[in-house]
């Protein structure tokens, strides 16, 4: 079985037409959004009506979550006042800028989705299973992430974790779990700045994931978000795939 799995679109609306361009060129059995659609762009409207328009299940972010239920921060941990600021920034803007509608379609989202393919049961979430705002990063220790496994504090009780919210790719096996990040479609930050998305190939006996780049216009995102009055800083995070250099 194959599916299709994207996460962190935020806001970039030529970024989602993109992938979704690149997921119809092919079969799956099931395309499915891990959350986090708005955010640091000018089109969270745009993007939200365009999943909902693709009809794929879609799991709560913590942004969907802070702007869906009108809170006061996103919930992204943020260290570096610089960093603070501009994710207030993009955060109140994106909360004040999307429809009523659109945010009761956002309180109402699952924060994980299960399933079995192949005799593999699947867990699909935004930051981890056990919270929204949880990052699993790339370079976490194998003991960090067997906590979410058979026996462990927080067992997810699944053979395959699919998740996002760090924006960089990976996939790992950790105690007989494979543990997988989708990258991001619109917001990408291991320096590549066309949008990701996963393809994973479930069978009886493998697990397999792939990162599809695909290239799309990323001035018009640029020039979107500027016009919207968003920070340049974000055009550039974009340009550079997030290797932009912010002040200390």
């Amino acid at each position: 079985m194959k599916f299709a799995i994207f996460s962190d679109v935020h806001a970039n609306l030529p970024a989602m037409l993109a992938v979704k361009t690149s997921i119809e060129a092919s079969s799956f059995d099931g395309v499915f959004c891990l959350g986090d659609l708005g955010g640091y762009a000018s089109e969270p409207n745009e993007v939200q009506a365009l999943i909902m328009e693709m009809g794929c299940p879609t799991v709560l972010g913590n942004y969907d979550e802070g702007v869906g239920f009108e809170l006061d921060s996103c919930g992204c941990h943020y260290v570096k006042p610089f960093d603070i600021e501009m994710s207030n920034t993009s955060f109140f803007w994106t909360r004040d800028c999307t429809s009523t509608p659109h945010k009761t379609w956002l309180k109402g989202l699952p924060r994980e989705i299960r399933f079995t393919a192949e005799g593999h049961k699947i867990l699909l979430c935004h930051g981890s299973p056990r919270d929204t705002t949880e990052y699993l990063f790339e370079n976490r220790s194998d003991g960090y992430l067997k906590q979410f496994t058979a026996g462990g504090v927080a067992d997810a009780q699944a053979d395959v974790i699919v998740f996002g919210h760090t924006h960089v790719p990976f996939h790992r096996v950790v105690n007989g779990v494979h543990f997988i990040n989708t990258g991001s479609v619109g917001r990408p930050k291991d320096g590549n700045p066309e949008a990701g998305y996963c393809v994973l190939t479930i069978s009886q006996n493998s697990v397999i994931s792939e990162q599809i780049r695909v290239p799309y216009d990323v001035e018009a995102a640029c020039s979107r978000l500027i016009e919207a009055g968003l920070p340049n800083y974000f055009a550039d995070y974009l340009r550079t795939g997030g290797q932009v250099q912010s002040p200390a």
